[in-house]
C-alpha cells in the first residue's frame, strides 16, 4: 500500500453537484496526500530546542538506583548533597526526588489547594455566635467536616514541604527555598 495514495472504492455511484449539470462517477475516489516528512522534523526539531528549562521536567521518567555510575547523577537538575550526606542516590533521598518529579505529586498538590480554597469559602467564622453567647464550640457536621479537612490540608503540605526539602536541599542554589513559590509555601505552613 502506497502511504501517499489513500484511495476509496464503494459499489454505489458517487454523486457531484454542480451549477450546470448532474455528474455520476462510478470510478473509486483518489486522494493525493504529501509525504513532507521534513516539516514533521523541523516541528520536532523546534519543540526539542524549545523545551522548558523547569528543573523537574529535565529528570528522565525512569531511573533505577543500581543502574547509575558513581560520576552519573540519576538526577541531573538537583544538587547532589542536602543536609552535607544524603547524596541523591541515598534512599530516603532517592525516593524524595522520584516523587517530587512524578507528575501526578504536582497534580494532587494542585488538588488539595483548590480543596483548601474551597473550604476557606464555605467557613463561616461568626455562625456559630448567637447573641450574647461567644463560644467557639464546633458541633455542626458543617464545622467538623470543615475542621477535619482543616487538619487534613495542613498536614499534607507540612508532608510535602518536608519532602520537597528532602529532596532539593534547603538553602543554597537551586534547593527549595532558592523558589520564591516555596519560599511563599514555606511561610505559609510555618504560620499554618
Amino acid at each position: 500500500m502506497d502511504k501517499n495514495r489513500l484511495t476509496t472504492a464503494n459499489n454505489t455511484n458517487h454523486t457531484f453537484y454542480s451549477t450546470k449539470n448532474l455528474c455520476h462517477s462510478p470510478s473509486p475516489t483518489i486522494v493525493t496526500i504529501p509525504n513532507d516528512d521534513t516539516q514533521k522534523h523541523e516541528i520536532d526539531r523546534l519543540l526539542t530546542e524549545r523545551t522548558s528549562t523547569n528543573l523537574l521536567s529535565d529528570v528522565p521518567r525512569s531511573r533505577n538506583l543500581e543502574d547509575t555510575d558513581e560520576d552519573e547523577l540519576p538526577f541531573p537538575g538537583f544538587v547532589d548533597r542536602v543536609f552535607y550526606s544524603l547524596k541523591q542516590t541515598t534512599p530516603p533521598r532517592y525516593q524524595c526526588l522520584r516523587l517530587i518529579t512524578w507528575p501526578w505529586f504536582e497534580r494532587i498538590s494542585m488538588f488539595v489547594i483548590l480543596l483548601n480554597c474551597i473550604t476557606l469559602g464555605m467557613y463561616q467564622p461568626c455562625a456559630h455566635h448567637t447573641g450574647l453567647q461567644v463560644t467557639k464550640k464546633c458541633d455542626t457536621a458543617r464545622c467538623i467536616w470543615l475542621q477535619g479537612t482543616d487538619y487534613f490540608i495542613f498536614g499534607f503540605f507540612t508532608i510535602e514541604m518536608c519532602i520537597k526539602m528532602t529532596a532539593m536541599g534547603i538553602f543554597g542554589k537551586g534547593t527549595y527555598l532558592a523558589e520564591t513559590w516555596n519560599r511563599l509555601d514555606c511561610f505559609i505552613v510555618i504560620a499554618g
